[in-house]
């Protein structure tokens, strides 16, 4: 009897200490595989939307300057100061940051084509400063404070 029970209690110890490896399976494996190229794509990305950012279109050529964004028909869309003034929608699809600059799937001649929007004033040209010929005159000195003034 007591060499039952010493053989029952030896075998019951070998699965107690057996168990932990035997819970692990054997086809996983025990470091965890680096992220691939879709899971990266999968995460949103985060870009810094600032007016007066250089818009390029996807073949590199500058569309003009973010003025803000805005909903249109098409759903959400930039606008964008081109460089004849007038400010145009651009679609937000396909939207990434490259360095300082905003790039867009819109070609130039998307942008172009795309009408005006209204309410956004063109921007005005700043005037030329016409200097005069005659030389400018000379300063008028305050009167000494011991001096009174009439």
């Amino acid at each position: 009897m007591i060499r039952k029970t010493a053989l029952l209690t030896g075998i019951a110890g070998a699965f107690l200490i057996a168990a932990p490896v035997l819970a692990q399976d054997a086809t996983t494996p025990q470091t965890p595989e680096p992220a691939t190229a879709e899971a990266a794509a999968a995460q949103p990305q985060s870009l810094t939307l600032t007016p007066g950012t250089v818009v390029k279109s996807a073949d590199g050529s500058e569309l003009g300057k973010l003025v803000g964004a805005q909903n249109g028909p098409s759903g959400q869309e930039l606008t964008v100061r081109g460089a004849d003034g007038s400010v145009r929608p651009v679609p937000v699809a396909g939207i990434r940051q490259d360095g300082d600059a905003i790039v867009v799937n819109a070609s130039l001649s998307d942008f172009q084509a795309a009408s005006p929007i209204a309410g956004e004033a063109p921007a005005a040209a700043t005037p030329p400063v016409d200097t005069p010929d005659t030389p400018p005159t000379e300063p008028v000195e305050p009167p000494a404070a011991d001096e009174p003034t009439a």
